[in-house]
């Protein structure tokens, strides 16, 4: 090989580093973007999640309330039944109970 192919060789070599040094550089950029767009998508998932979760939250505080306002209602509601009629209470509770007992008692 003489001086001259080599020399060639040389420039050729030079090229394809240039040129492949234009693709990383090209590939790092495309790398880069899409990451940048990923950590996005994943920090506004992410804040969707913790909102839904807050909201999850706070509706189940309310149902909780809800639902003890409305045990407190009914307890009072019976409490007063109990007191204005005490006989008839206790009628209808033995009633339950019998049929529990008789429900139970049963054998198939």
């Amino acid at each position: 090989m003489n001086k001259q192919d080599a020399q060639k060789i040389d420039e050729a070599l030079a090229l394809l580093n240039e040129a492949a040094k234009g693709q990383k550089d090209a590939i790092s950029d495309l790398i880069t973007e899409k990451y940048a767009n990923l950590k996005g998508t994943v920090l506004d998932t992410e804040s969707k999640l913790e909102e839904n979760a807050q909201e999850g939250i706070e509706r189940l505080k309310a149902l909780k309330d809800a639902a003890a306002d409305q045990a407190k209602s009914t307890a009072s509601h019976i409490d007063q039944r109990a007191h204005d009629d005490p006989w008839k209470t206790l009628g209808w509770t033995v009633l339950g109970a019998l049929a529990v007992g008789v429900l139970i008692g049963r054998k198939d």
